[in-house]
């Protein structure tokens, strides 16, 4: 099911930048960062409350846990992709 999802938002990500006529690469770009943070997320989502609970710590706790760890997870997943896909606009000189 969290593979379905990945594959729905990157189409739908794909698509929405392509009705606003996004160049080709950042269209690939876009894509597939919604893939991996999604993807990440759900790993997250499901791992994140079960190792509280090994480790007897309240697991509702989790939620906020992971929207900070994904919000720091987004961030790097999106520079990181967008640098091997688009390179990046310094030179190392």
């Amino acid at each position: 099911m969290g593979a379905f999802l990945c594959m729905i938002l990157g189409v739908a990500g794909f698509v929405r930048a392509a009705v606003f006529l996004v160049p080709l690469k950042e269209m690939v770009c876009i894509t597939i960062t919604l893939f991996c943070i999604v993807a990440v997320s759900i790993f997250m989502g499901a791992f994140l409350p079960l190792t509280m609970k090994f480790l007897k710590i309240d697991p509702a706790h989790s939620s906020t846990t992971i929207q900070v760890v994904m919000d720091i997870t987004g961030v790097l997943i999106t520079v990181s992709v967008s640098s091997a896909i688009l390179g990046s606009a310094y030179s190392t000189r």
